[in-house]
């Protein structure tokens, strides 16, 4: 809309506004409306009736659907079912590329899932996302009644690319896997051993596999044909699972969420640069399984995510078995580390224990992801005072940029500022994130009282003898370190994160 003014002698000036965009030719239109977000394009349809036979228009030709979280949003089940199908109807076009449908129907309304299905497949659709798990709450039911499929689904030829869920995986024995399948995401399908590996040898295109929530899987083998080209692998919270084998020469991301496996396989995974590891909570417990040798199988890493269980085994290994110390990641890079309990005394000493016996002489950039809400210790620490330094030996020649999130400026955290500070000779800057309505966030934000009258956390930290004397020293709250545009190339991944009954949710969702 532009505004123009006209007056005259006998009146004010007075605004006028213009459609402009109306007066565009249909042609103009309709590409314009096949810009937009299909629930955007949908609201156009009530601005006049040109705009109502223009979305007509637009669904009859159209080449993508895309019924997902944001064109559920203020509808009711029925509602949802009602708009869908109407949509549909008006199609007239024999070929779609995308297809995107979010619902959370239950079992009862297996009908239109074959409906809206047959819908896509009939068209040769390209992209299919047919994801029926709703939202994630608290009350959830993980291992709830899923949804059967089509048999015409696994005969299709025309999918790149599939994302499935709340769904049972049973390809009858006339498959023959999906010839043009580039990427696939399974989140609560119910698939066994012998599927998925049916499936890895029969799509010789497929280069991204997600599995997560996947029932039925109990060891994960990823095997694949002779030319195998599989680039990336995320496996999260697959609780039915106990192992993990990998042998993809092309691997490139291996990402992993929720509890442990008791054993991990990797070979020939020369190519692997990134990695995350996140057992969210179950770290703390007695390791099941030797972090060592998944670090030293996955050594070609540049880019890790970690939790605390790999700090605590590499530290109590000194004492148990030195021999197989230290860890070799030479071409690391970039490293994060998720802190799911308190810092305390123990948890100091696993940093120090980590950085003492890893060996990363290219690291550059440090993450640390402290625990959010404030929790007091209810436990006394085993360490004596000052014990936990001995272990500080490090030092730190290429890291250049720190970045500590969830900072309350406790006394352990401070010690731990305190150590890189001294250890990381070529260090350019130090960021400290401060956690929400802490202490620190307030001193900040000039509302507490009591940082006029005396020495600030802020100011404690500033004046910190540096190894580096070219270090920057950044002491903010969110608005301050997003400004700076500083994360970790797994940030999102982490956002995307969950817990929901003591398990790891990952949002796949449309």
């Amino acid at each position: 809309m532009a505004k123009c003014s006209k007056s005259n002698l006998d009146s004010p000036p007075t605004s006028v506004l213009v459609d402009r965009i109306s007066d565009l030719p249909n042609s103009i239109l309709h590409h314009i409306l096949s810009l937009l977000p299909f629930k955007s394009t949908a609201t156009t349809s009530i601005l006049s009736k040109r705009w109502t036979n223009l979305f007509q228009h637009f669904l009859i030709h159209t080449h993508s659907f895309d019924f997902g979280r944001d064109f559920a949003k203020a509808q009711t089940q029925q509602q949802f079912i009602n708009t869908v199908n109407q949509y549909l109807q008006l199609h007239n076009g024999s070929k779609i590329h995308k297809f995107h449908l979010l619902f959370h129907p239950g079992i009862q309304n297996q009908v239109h899932a074959d409906k809206w299905l047959e819908f896509a497949l009939e068209r040769s659709v390209k992209e299919l996302g047919f994801d029926f798990c709703g939202p994630i709450t608290e009350s959830d039911d993980l291992d709830s009644e899923r949804l059967t499929l089509l048999d015409s689904l696994y005969l299709s030829n025309s999918l790149t690319h599939l994302k499935l869920g709340q769904f049972e995986f049973n390809p009858p024995m006339a498959f023959t896997g999906f010839a043009s399948l580039v990427s696939l995401y399974l989140r609560r399908v119910n698939i066994t051993d012998g599927n998925l590996g049916s499936v890895l040898m029969k799509c010789p295109l497929l280069t991204d596999l997600s599995l997560c929530q996947c029932a039925g899987l109990n060891s994960i083998k990823i095997f694949g044909p002779k030319e195998f080209l599989l680039e990336s692998l995320f496996v999260g919270n697959c609780y039915e699972a106990y192992e993990i084998e990998v042998l993809a020469p092309n691997l490139k991301s291996f990402h992993f969420y929720g509890d442990l496996f008791y054993g991990y396989s990797f070979r020939d995974i020369s190519a692997l640069e990134d990695v995350y590891l996140n057992s969210n909570g179950f770290e703390h417990t007695e390791p099941e399984h030797n972090y060592i040798e998944i670090l030293s199988s996955v050594s070609t890493v540049k880019i890790l995510t970690v939790c605390t269980g790999p700090l605590m085994y590499i530290t109590t290994a000194e004492e148990y078995f030195p021999e197989n110390l230290p860890v070799n990641l030479p071409n690391l890079e970039e490293l994060q580390i998720i802190v799911g309990l308190p810092l305390d005394e123990d948890q100091l000493s696993y940093f120090y224990g980590f950085f003492k016996h890893t060996i990363c002489p290219c690291l550059d950039k440090l993450f640390i992801k402290l625990r959010a809400d404030h929790f007091e210790l209810s436990w006394q620490s085993q360490l004596k005072e000052g014990e936990a330094e001995e272990l500080a030996t490090t030092s730190f020649d290429n890291l250049k940029t720190i970045k500590i999130t969830n900072f309350r400026g406790t006394e352990i955290e401070m010690r731990l500022v305190k150590f890189f500070l001294s250890k990381s000779i070529s260090l350019e800057q130090l960021v400290l994130v401060a956690a929400q309505d802490s202490d620190l966030e307030k001193q900040i934000a000039g509302t507490n009282d009591s940082s006029m009258t005396s020495i600030t956390i802020v100011d404690e930290v500033l004046i910190m003898p540096k190894a580096s004397s070219n270090a920057k020293v950044l002491v903010c709250g969110d608005w301050g370190a997003d400004g700076k545009a500083l994360f970790h190339t797994h940030t999102k991944a982490l956002q995307n994160v969950l817990t929901v009954g003591g398990r790891t949710c990952v949002k796949l969702g449309l």
